[in-house]
């Protein structure tokens, strides 16, 4: 898929990997529709960066709530028409043991259904017979193995959002859908972290460092681009050790 011209909607692209992916497909001449729930100023810093290369524009929606993707949807379909591809990044980390009852149910409604909601809009929206492409956000923390037992219902909301997205891939030739499963990704949400905490967890990798949102929203554009990749989950965890 050439990216010029194409209409991409990135969710949670106010900062991290979303802000990144949203850059990187600017550069490539797609038009960049910025999704933000609480992060307005970040929201306006991507599409300043996005107009350097090409165009965009701001959605604001909770994707926890049903009714107000319906309304995104809504204005996107308004505003710009059919969109050629969705980036599920959205959703935030919260830890939790297995007997967590509030961190998994808030998981799955911020991490999982959120995704699902918002993929079945993308597609009923746009029911045609252009290739659409779908790339979710996943975590290593979601790989079969490398589960985090301190972020148990994160984890297992990631794994089964990458269960849906290969999934998908089998249900039309025409939509291609992949995901993406970052390692220790160095985004804001690492802000305040002890440089202790930082040290042990780069320690795991073979690279001997975070990764950047920019080396993320490569492998992401790259798969944008491709037309023969679908089904696949992509580890981008730079060379990690067999004991997460």
């Amino acid at each position: 898929m050439d990216l010029a011209n194409k209409k991409i909607l990135v969710t949670g692209a106010s900062s991290g990997i979303g802000q990144a992916i949203a850059i990187a497909a600017a550069t490539k001449g797609a038009t960049v529709l910025i999704h933000y729930r609480k992060n307005k100023v970040g929201a306006h810093e991507t599409l300043a960066a996005v107009k350097k290369f090409s165009s965009g524009a701001i959605f604001q929606a909770d994707l926890t709530n049903e009714n107000q993707i319906q309304k995104m949807f809504d204005a996107i379909a308004k505003q710009n028409g059919a969109i050629d591809a969705l980036v599920n990044n959205a959703g935030e980390v919260v830890g939790g043991d297995f007997f967590n009852n509030a961190a998994w149910h808030e998981q799955f409604e911020n991490i999982f259904f959120s995704a699902v909601h918002t993929t079945q809009q993308f597609l009923q929206q746009n029911r045609v017979a252009k290739l659409k492409k779908i790339i979710s956000v996943g975590s290593i923390y979601g790989n079969l193995g490398t589960g985090n037992a301190d972020y148990f219902a994160y984890s297992t909301a990631k794994a089964a959002l990458a269960q849906m997205t290969v999934t998908l891939a089998q249900t039309n030739p025409r939509v291609l859908a992949n995901l993406i499963a970052p390692g220790y990704t160095l985004t804001p949400l690492w802000d305040g972290v002890s440089t202790a905490i930082k040290k042990s967890c780069i320690n795991k990798t073979l690279i001997k460092r975070f990764i950047t949102p920019e080396e993320v929203a490569h492998v992401a554009v790259a798969l944008l681009e491709n037309d023969a990749i679908t089904g696949q989950v992509i580890t981008i965890d730079g060379g990690r050790s067999p004991q997460l």
